[in-house]
């Protein structure tokens, strides 16, 4: 009690009298204003808000189903409850010991009621959701004077897909049933949780790609790819793999093509955050007997055209990152490791592949990106050939003029005349096959 006088008087703690863990969310409160002399949480939600709420985590109330009935019963006489809440700290389950239950009520430790740090000041709930880990808070360690009195244990229940946070499992009492082996409980709980959630999305994700078999098979298409009911990747078919690769997109296994959707039984609807290259009418929704199980992007044929490339080739976006490499560092030397390493290819396979994009060696396409670049600086400006030479990457004008001549069946002079006599070539796209689109 001495270190929370100290803060709330002085503004400062003794570093070492209080938990690092417990110190950081006493600043955190002191910072958004939280009343240390509240004696509770705040009203909870009305009926009709809590129903919304149960609805919405439906999926997560029902995987706690056999967690909160057991311990309806294990921690009966123990002075403690388990409590489930959502990502945001509102309870959405309690269960175990009556008269702590009834003790509960007095703090709004109950369905509704939002237990997040920044409400409600310090306790394990919060807590554990501000810190994204477990956490355990006794007595004296909870920020506002009304809950000291109690002690509690949270952990939080993750999506074992992609770590996201869900909710969070607490166990609490008045501090005088505190136990040290209630953390490793609530611990375990969560990821019972966490499991029985993952297993239910398998379910969902195999009967996905059964749907997707026998879409496949009755559709031509220009690749189809799955995803989760959070738009995350399940699977994409080998066309889609080659389109989306052709345009930079690497599937991985956390790629997320969906953002927050809209609406939360129909990713894909019309509100939903799409990336630049997903159109709407290619997204359709799967619902099997109810129940959403995911999503199936079509991509369309003349979609696949439009950005095939050769196979074996180097793919179009890792072309365009060597160009533009060419391009800032034109006045210089140019290896084949430096533009291996800008397509983040090996030198050996960066060479085959580039010239299958490109029908030109590496080398020969750096000369015709210096010869552009050259025919530019002679058609605008007067600098003397061995300064446009130098400023192209040509170790000397005799260099620059050779190339340039072999490019151009012209001599740089010659050029530089007939683009003040308004005569050009036609040839103003040199340098540049294999990026046409």
């Amino acid at each position: 009690m001495i270190q929370w006088d100290r803060l709330l008087s002085m503004g400062e703690l003794d570093g070492n009298a209080v938990r690092p863990l417990v110190g950081d969310s006493w600043v955190r409160c002191v910072s958004s204003g939280v009343d240390p002399a509240r004696t509770s949480a705040s009203t909870p939600l009305p009926e009709d808000g809590l129903q919304a709420l149960l609805e919405r985590e439906s999926e997560l109330v029902g995987a706690s189903g056999p967690i909160m009935a057991q311990a309806r019963d294990s921690l009966s006489d123990s002075g403690t409850i388990m409590l489930l809440t959502d990502p945001s700290g509102l309870i959405l389950e309690t269960e175990g010991d009556l008269s702590t239950l009834d003790a509960a009520e007095r703090i709004r430790l109950i369905k509704g009621a939002n237990w997040n740090e920044l409400s409600t000041g310090t306790n394990a709930i919060g807590t554990a959701l501000s810190a994204r880990g477990p956490v355990q808070i006794h007595g004296s360690e909870h920020f506002c004077a009304g809950i000291k009195g109690w002690t509690c244990s949270a952990a939080p229940v993750r999506d074992l897909t992609d770590g996201t946070i869900l909710g969070a499992l607490d166990i609490s009492g008045q501090k005088s049933a505190f136990n040290s082996h209630l953390l490793p409980f609530a611990m375990a709980a969560a990821d019972r949780i966490a499991a029985a959630l993952a297993c239910r999305e398998m379910q969902r994700r195999a009967r996905l790609l059964e749907y997707a078999l026998g879409r496949q098979s009755r559709i031509a298409c220009g690749g189809l790819i799955l995803l989760d009911r959070k738009g995350r990747l399940v699977k994409a078919d080998a066309r889609a793999g080659l389109a989306l690769a052709a345009i930079g997109i690497e599937l991985e296994p956390q790629s997320t093509f969906l953002m927050e959707p809209a609406n939360p039984g129909f990713p894909g609807h019309v509100g939903s955050k799409l990336p630049d290259w997903l159109q709407p009418d290619w997204i359709e929704p799967v619902v099997e007997g109810g129940e959403r199980l995911g999503t199936v992007v079509i991509l369309p044929e003349w979609f696949h055209q439009r950005v095939a490339f050769v196979h074996g080739a180097l793919p179009r976006y890792k072309l365009r990152r060597v160009v533009e490499f060419i391009d800032a560092h034109i006045d210089q030397p140019i290896s084949l490791e430096n533009l291996a390493a800008a397509a983040a290819v090996s030198p050996f396979h960066f060479h085959r592949q580039f010239k299958k994009a490109t029908e030109m060696t590496p080398h020969q396409y750096v000369i015709q990106m210096r010869v552009k670049r050259a025919r530019s600086l002679l058609a605008q400006s007067d600098l003397p050939l061995v300064e446009i030479a130098a400023r192209v990457g040509f170790s000397d004008q005799s260099q620059f003029s050779n190339n340039f001549r072999k490019c151009t069946s012209v001599t740089p002079k010659a050029y530089r005349t007939a683009a003040m006599n308004g005569i050009l070539t036609s040839d103003t796209q040199l340098g540049e096959r294999g990026l046409q689109a």
